[in-house]
C-alpha cells in the first residue's frame, strides 16, 4: 500500500464506499478524474521530454561544438531512454488465459445457454470458452492493445464447478459473470482495473532504473498509486452486488442464493473430502489414479454432503464477515442482499457438465484425466518414495535411544514422527532438540504448536520465537490469535496480531534491503571468508569475457547476519550489449550467497566506478 498505513487505507476505502452509496455517478466521475490525473502527469512529462529532445537537436544543428559536447555527455541518449521507459510502461501486457477450448459446433447446449444469457442481458459477445481444472467461473477481458483496449471476452468454466452444480445453479453463476459485462459499468470497471495495473507497472519500471526523471516520478507515484488503489477499491465490491442482483433477475433470488451457497460449500468439500484424500493415497500407492475427474464426478453424484453436515458448513461460512481487504463481500452479506430466508440447495441429480457438454461430456473428462496424470505422475512418485524412505528411517531410529542420535538425525526423527506418527512423541523429540539448541526457531514452532493444541498457553512464548521466521509468520499469527480468541482474550489476541503485523513489516523491509541495490546505498571493503572468496574467483575465471573485478559489501542496517556483496567488472572481448553484460554474468555465476553485479561500461558505469573506488580488487 505504498506510503499509506493500514488505517489510512481503510479510512479511504470507507470514504469511497460512503461516496459510492450516496452518489454513485459522482463517485465514478471522481474516480475517473483521479485515474486521469496519472495520465495527465505521464503525458505532461512525455511532452516536456519530447520538447527537450527537439530543443536539444535544434541547438546541436546550430553549433557543431555543442553537438559534439552533447554526444560526449550522452544527454540526448539519456532523454530518449527516459521516453522509452515511459512508453514501455504504458504498454501493459496481459497474458491470455489458457484451458481446454470448446468450439461452438461441438457443444450446442452450452453455447445456446450462453447466447440466451447474452441476449437477455444485452451483454458483450463471448469470443472464446475455455474449461479449466479449477472450481471457478469468470469472464476475462483480454485486451489486444494494452491500455488502449481491443477487448476479447473469454469465458472460463471450471470443470469441478460444472460437476458440482445443477444447470439451474450454473445458469445463475453465468448470469452473475455476464452481469459484469452488462449495463456498461463493466467497461468502466475494466478500464479502472487496467489503470491500476498500469500504475503498478510504471512504479516497477522506476524502481529498477536510474534514468532521467525517474526519481521525480517515483515520488509522485509513491503518493498517487496507493490512494488511487484505495479509492477504486469500493467499485469492485459494489459490482459484485450488482452482478448478484442481475443473476437473481434472470433466474430467481432463491436460485442465485442457492448457487452461492453451493459454491461456498462445494469448494472446501471437494478439496478436503476428495482431493486431499486422493493425494494422501500417494503415501501407499506408487502410481497415481488415471481417472481423477471421472472419479470426482462419481464422488459428487454418489457421495453428497449429508443435510446436517451441509447446514453446519454453511453456518460456519455465514459467520465470516466482509473485511476491507476483500473485493468480494462475504457469503452472509451476499445472501442477505438476495433473500431474507436461509436457503439450502437441493441435491444435484444431473450436473451442468452432463447437460451442457452433451455427448462430448466423457471426452472432456478424459482430456482432463490424461492431463492431470501426466502433470502429477512424477510428483506422485516423489511423494511415494519420500514416504517409504521416511517410514524406513523411523524404524531405524526407533532401534536407538534419542540421546544417541546426532543433531541431524534427531531433527529428522522428530520431523518424520510428527508427519507420520504421534504428535506427543514428536513433541518429546523436538523438546530434546530444543534443549541442545535453545535458539532453534523450528523447534520452538513445533513445541509451541503442540502446546497450544493441548490448550497450554505457555506455547505462546514458544511461537513468539517463530516470529523471526518470515516463512512461519502467517501460520504462527493465526495459531496464536485463534487460541487467544478461544480463551476469551480479545485484547491479547489483537495485540498478538499487531505484533505479528509488525514482524511481517520488518521482514519485508529486510527483504527489500537485501534484494535491492542502488548507487545511493552505502558500501564498504568486503569482509569475506577465504573459502567463499576462492569459490567466487573460480567462477569468475571461468567466464572468458570478464576482465578486472572489484568486490564490495553493502552496509546493511536491519539484518547483518548474512552479508550482501556486489562486484564491478570490466568486460573484455565482444559484448553486443553492455547493459546486459551484468545480467549475463550474474546468471552464469550461480552462487549460493547473495551477490549483485554491475558493469564498468554502459548505463551502470558510474555505479561501477563507486564500487571500484570502495572495494577490493579480486581479479
Amino acid at each position: 500500500m505504498g506510503r499509506l498505513s493500514e488505517e489510512q487505507f481503510i479510512e479511504l476505502v470507507q470514504k469511497a464506499e460512503r461516496d459510492s452509496f450516496k452518489s454513485p455517478g459522482k463517485y465514478k466521475l471522481q474516480l475517473a478524474l483521479f485515474a486521469l490525473l496519472g495520465y495527465v502527469v505521464i503525458f505532461s512529462v512525455l511532452f516536456v521530454l519530447i520538447v527537450l529532445v527537439g530543443g536539444t537537436v535544434g541547438i546541436a544543428l546550430l553549433s557543431s561544438s555543442i553537438f559534439l559536447l552533447l554526444l560526449k555527455k550522452k544527454l540526448i541518449f539519456m532523454i530518449l531512454a527516459a521516453i522509452w521507459v515511459f512508453l514501455k510502461a504504458l504498454w501493459v501486457k496481459f497474458e491470455p488465459p489458457t484451458g481446454y477450448r470448446l468450439e461452438r459446433n461441438s457443444y450446442p447446449a452450452l453455447f445456446s445457454e450462453i447466447d440466451q444469457l447474452t441476449r437477455s442481458l444485452k451483454s458483450l459477445k463471448i469470443h472464446q470458452v475455455l474449461v479449466t481444472d479449477e472450481l471457478n467461473a469468470a469472464v476475462v477481458q483480454s485486451p489486444k492493445y494494452g491500455i488502449f483496449g481491443g477487448q476479447q471476452n473469454i469465458l472460463i468454466l471450471g470443470l469441478p464447478l460444472l460437476l458440482a452444480l445443477s444447470p439451474t445453479e450454473m445458469r445463475a453463476v453465468l448470469a452473475h459473470e455476464f452481469g459484469h459485462l452488462s449495463g456498461n459499468h463493466s467497461r468502466f470497471s475494466g478500464w479502472i482495473y487496467r489503470v491500476r495495473i498500469t500504475w503498478s507497472r510504471i512504479m516497477n519500471s522506476y524502481e529498477n532504473t536510474d534514468s532521467f526523471g525517474a526519481s521525480m516520478m517515483r515520488a509522485f507515484f509513491d503518493w498517487y498509486a496507493p490512494k488511487f488503489s484505495a479509492y477504486s477499491f469500493a467499485l469492485a465490491r459494489n459490482n459484485e452486488y450488482e452482478a448478484d442482483d442481475i443473476s437473481a433477475e434472470l433466474t430467481s433470488p432463491e436460485t442465485a442464493a442457492k448457487a452461492l451457497v453451493n459454491v461456498y460449500v462445494s469448494a472446501p468439500y471437494i478439496e478436503q473430502d476428495y482431493w486431499s484424500k486422493l493425494i494422501k493415497s500417494a503415501d501407499d500407492s506408487a502410481s497415481p489414479p488415471k481417472t481423477p475427474f471421472k472419479d470426482l464426478a462419481n464422488f459428487l453424484k454418489h457421495s453428497p454432503i449429508a443435510r446436517d453436515e451441509f447446514v453446519k458448513r454453511i453456518e460456519k461460512e455465514l459467520e465470516v464477515k466482509t473485511q476491507y481487504s476483500d473485493t468480494h463481500p462475504s457469503l452472509n452479506d451476499r445472501v442477505r442482499s438476495l433473500t431474507s430466508e436461509f436457503v439450502i440447495p437441493d441435491p444435484v441429480k444431473r450436473n451442468a457438465a452432463e447437460v451442457w457438454l452433451g455427448d462430448r461430456y466423457q471426452a472432456v473428462l478424459t482430456h482432463f484425466d490424461k492431463k492431470w496424470y501426466e502433470d502429477n505422475r512424477q510428483s506422485w512418485k516423489n511423494r511415494y518414495d519420500y514416504v517409504q524412505n521416511a517410514r524406513a528411517s523411523i524404524v531405524d531410529f526407533k532401534s536407538k535411544q534419542p540421546d544417541e542420535l546426532i543433531d541431524d538425525e534427531l531433527w529428522e526423527y522428530a520431523s518424520y514422527t510428527n508427519e507420520f506418527e504421534d504428535a506427543e512423541a514428536a513433541y518429546s523429540l523436538f523438546s530434546l532438540y530444543q534443549k541442545r539448541h535453545p535458539d532453534s526457531i523450528g523447534a520452538a514452532y513445533y513445541v509451541g504448536k503442540y502446546l497450544l493444541n493441548n490448550n497450554r498457553p505457555e506455547g505462546l512464548s514458544q511461537l513468539r520465537v517463530a516470529f523471526r521466521s518470515p516463512n512461519l509468520l502467517t501460520e504462527v499469527a493465526n495459531l496464536g490469535y485463534s487460541f487467544l480468541i478461544e480463551q476469551g482474550e480479545q485484547d491479547k489476541a489483537e495485540k498478538w496480531w499487531q505484533d505479528a503485523a509488525d514482524a511481517y513489516k520488518f521482514h519485508q523491509e529486510v527483504y527489500e534491503e537485501r534484494e535491492n541495490i542502488s548507487i545511493d546505498d552505502h558500501f564498504r571493503w568486503p569482509e569475506i571468508g577465504d573459502e567463499t572468496l576462492a569459490q567466487l574467483k573460480k567462477r569468475l575465471k571461468s567466464q572468458k569475457n570478464v576482465g578486472s573485478v572489484w568486490l564490495a559489501e553493502k552496509v546493511l542496517k536491519l539484518d547483518t547476519t548474512v552479508p550482501v556483496y556486489i562486484i564491478a567488472f570490466s568486460p573484455k572481448g565482444i559484448f553486443t550489449r553492455t547493459d546486459n553484460a551484468a545480467k549475463k554474468l550474474a546468471n552464469a555465476l550461480n552462487l549460493d550467497f547473495p551477490i549483485f553485479v554491475v558493469c564498468l561500461k554502459g548505463d551502470s558505469k558510474e555505479f561501477g566506478k563507486k564500487i571500484k573506488a570502495i572495494g577490493k580488487r579480486i581479479l
